[in-house]
């Protein structure tokens, strides 16, 4: 740290994102996306797992969910 300057408190942590859709080719069980997760908290990171609809798609029961983990160093 340069004299005169002082450290920046709110740094902005760059958040990484992985997508897997539900009824796609290529499918995550829950299962992989907790293995996924555990890997990333061990390896030092900070992780939010997340299920959202995707917009723009059929609503109701026939609504294709996005699952998304999220991790960033802190």
């Amino acid at each position: 740290m340069q004299k005169g300057k002082m450290m920046d408190e709110t740094r902005e942590t760059k958040r990484n994102v992985i997508r897997s859709i539900r009824k796609g080719s290529v499918q995550w069980s829950e299962e992989d996306r907790l293995k996924v997760a555990t890997l990333l908290l061990k390896a030092g990171y900070a992780v939010k797992l997340n299920r959202q609809p995707i917009p723009g798609k059929a609503s109701g029961k026939t609504q294709q969910m996005e699952y998304v983990i999220e991790y960033w160093e802190e």
